[in-house]
């Protein structure tokens, strides 16, 4: 037995080492995962709201796929509602998650090349400083999807087909850009198993949807609502912006990062250099470099290596390698650490280890351990600065919010009753989740896509309707949507509504400015 533990540990320290290295860093960095203003405070709003009784897409607005609310609903019924039930919950899929990168790389990668993947996806996803973070993300379907599209994948190259297709079927129902990869999972199963196949793939489905069918989820109108979205001139602005949508310029940006890990490449490739002390003064160097896009020409890097080596490949490697680019289609190829494609660090750095020379591979390694103490450096530096803590939370954040959101929360709490609503806009859940206050289930954001979806005055018939107690309006910046403040960029009609209709009793005011209007 002690023999079979010691070679269980020898053979796997690399896992057991970075999974006790999440552990350390969730307890020391505890609080300060995510983003107090957007997205974040989201996941814990709507599962809570489904405790008291209201419905996904018919009562709650969400453009997202139902799993992770669903799945978060019963933690908090087991748990209780607090946000500590989802970091463990983040932490818990986020070692899963390192789990089966662990036993995919391992199917195709020395174990020299595999730490250094783990090691780069702990500096990039789990230490993220912003909502883009997989302890407290700005969407808990995509850390649950992304953990089960690598387990589906990796069924399928242990040919456990009806597993795969389960677990995909489950990723489907926690982020639906995660289509694209169908099509792959139907061509390398083939025949076997089409019966067993099809079960484990409607099981899934039939779990998540029918009981929201069968309580009047209207799918419908959700459905008409992100294609309208999809529309958006704003959302067009916000992928541009972020690196999500292919612009001519962004070869001038693939170029320049490609020549940020090219030249140390290849000064790592020359023979007989002082590897210690080129490695210090790259780090050096490296640090005062942009690094959150640092790799976002790699996709069309994969792509352009498995065409040229596609015939060195064998199944299970073009298999991986297909599969990373058709699930990468979520971030449409741009592995940007500072948005969605961090969430895509196992596809793109396992392919392109497999499709890099062995001549090569050894010093990109380097390279990539070198990036990874650089993006670590920066993460841990910018979680460090969130040091104000929120009155009757665990959450910790930047003196810019914190300071206004715990004045605002004292007046809350002084002026508010407990069953009056106050609604935050642009955005603001983590005020709603920290005073313990309800919003509007239909618009508890006015970022400036749903106000081009919805229309000023869908959203002023709302307010006529609801007559919410408390209109909280900040300044906060929504410029990446191109509009920068609501009530002076856009949204302005509704602002007029709300000073027609409301007085202003108290602003609070930081960095972060909130004015608060009563009825």
């Amino acid at each position: 037995m002690k023999e079979q533990v010691s070679l269980f540990i020898k053979r796997n320290r690399g896992l057991i080492l970075t999974e006790i290295l999440l552990v350390i860093i969730f307890i020391l960095a505890y609080g300060r995962f995510g983003d107090v203003m957007v997205d974040s405070f989201r996941e814990a709003y709507i599962p809570a709201e489904m405790l008291d009784g209201k419905i996904l897409y018919k009562n709650i607005f969400t453009i997202y796929a139902p799993f992770a609310y669903i799945f978060n609903s019963i933690l908090f019924k087991i748990f209780g509602v607090k946000l500590g039930v989802l970091f463990a919950s983040g932490l818990t899929a986020t070692m899963g998650i390192f789990y089966f990168t662990y036993k995919i790389a391992r199917e195709f990668l020395d174990n020299d090349c595999i730490l250094p993947v783990m090691f780069f996806m702990t500096a990039g996803l789990v230490l993220s400083p912003n909502a883009f973070n997989s302890i407290f993300p700005y969407s808990y379907g995509i850390l649950y999807g992304l953990l089960f599209i690598l387990i589906s994948i990796y069924a399928v190259i242990k040919e456990k087909y009806p597993v795969a297709y389960l677990m995909y079927s489950f990723a489907i129902c926690s982020k639906y850009e995660f289509i694209f990869f169908l099509p792959l999972l139907i061509f390398i199963s083939g025949k076997k198993d089409i019966l067993k196949n099809i079960i484990s793939f409607i099981i899934p489905i039939g779990i998540n949807f029918l009981p929201l069918l069968i309580q009047g989820a209207d799918f419908l109108t959700s459905f008409e609502l992100i294609v309208a979205m999809s529309s958006a001139k704003t959302l067009k602005w916000f992928y541009s912006v972020m690196g999500l949508v292919f612009r001519p310029e962004h070869f001038i940006v693939y170029g320049i990062n490609l020549l940020k890990v090219v030249i140390p490449l290849m000064l790592f490739m020359i023979p007989k250099i002082n590897k210690i002390l080129l490695s210090l003064i790259l780090l050096t160097c490296m640090w005062f470099l942009s690094y959150q896009d640092i790799l976002i020409y790699v996709y069309p890097l994969i792509l352009l290596l498995f065409i040229f080596r596609f015939k060195k490949l064998d199944t299970e490697e073009r298999f991986f390698v297909i599969a990373s680019l058709l699930i990468s289609l979520k971030v449409f190829w741009a592995f940007t650490l500072q948005a969605y494609g961090v969430y895509f660090i196992p596809f793109g750095i396992i392919s392109i280890l497999i499709l890099l020379p062995d001549r090569i591979r050894k010093s990109f390694i380097t390279v990539l351990i070198l990036w990874s103490i650089i993006i670590a450096g920066h993460n841990i530096y910018e979680l460090k600065l969130k040091n104000v803590k929120i009155d009757n939370s665990v959450i910790k954040t930047y003196p810019k919010y914190g300071n206004s959101i715990n004045m605002l929360n004292k007046y809350i709490d002084k002026n508010i009753k407990p069953d009056e609503k106050v609604l935050v806009y642009p955005e603001g859940l983590g005020v709603n989740i920290t005073s313990n206050r309800k919003t509007d289930d239909k618009f508890y954001s006015l970022i400036p896509l749903y106000v081009e979806t919805f229309g000023e005055d869908i959203i002023i018939k709302r307010l006529e309707l609801t007559k919410p107690e408390c209109i909280v309006i900040s300044n906060y910046d929504t410029s990446l949507y191109y509009f920068k403040e609501f009530g002076r960029d856009y949204g302005i009609k509704i602002k007029d509504y709300i000073k027609k209709n409301y007085k202003l009793d108290a602003v609070f005011s930081d960095s972060l400015t909130f004015e608060v209007y009563r009825r």
